[in-house]
């Protein structure tokens, strides 16, 4: 099933990403991925929230296609239709947001996704509701993002007994 992911999110990017300012996204997509591979690392060490399941690929696999090819690449397509328009945004978070939360809920239904230690859909909602503003701060002010970005992590690790 991750493969068939990688696929079309791939295609997906092909023809809804800006590609000819695809550099300009790039420190965001670089973002997006050192963020999942931070959790990747510190949930490694001490519990995971959740944990993608895997298919015919093993665990590691999956994690690499989702952390260097999905998430990156649905951070790019979200970044690369951005209105300008503050009404026009709104709806767009609201869409992605909807849109996001929906698969997983889909991916928790099919056990391609489980949750552990606390975390739920809703937690998820939640993080989701967080993630494409704090992608949009990175794109926009990487710095200020950086730094909202320690308070947020830390915020969670405390809630979900890492620190």
């Amino acid at each position: 099933m991750h493969c068939i992911l990688v696929i079309l999110v791939i295609i997906f990017a092909y023809f809804r990403g800006d590609w000819k300012s695809w550099e300009s996204y790039y420190p965001t997509m670089l973002y997006i991925s050192v963020a999942s591979f931070i959790y990747e690392f510190i949930s490694h060490s001490h519990f995971h929230l959740w944990e993608l399941e895997k298919g015919l690929l093993n665990l590691m696999g999956v994690h690499l296609l989702h952390n260097i090819v999905i998430n990156p690449l649905m951070g790019f397509v979200f970044l690369s239709k951005f209105p300008s328009q503050f009404k026009d945004q709104i709806f767009y978070y609201a869409k992605w947001i909807v849109l996001f939360w929906a698969a997983e809920w889909l991916a928790s239904r099919f056990s391609f996704i489980s949750y552990h230690n606390g975390w739920n859909i809703w937690w998820s909602f939640l993080f989701v509701v967080i993630m494409f503003p704090m992608i949009r701060l990175h794109y926009i002010h990487k710095l200020r993002a950086l730094n909202l970005s320690v308070p947020i992590a830390a915020l969670y690790l405390f809630i979900f007994d890492y620190l």
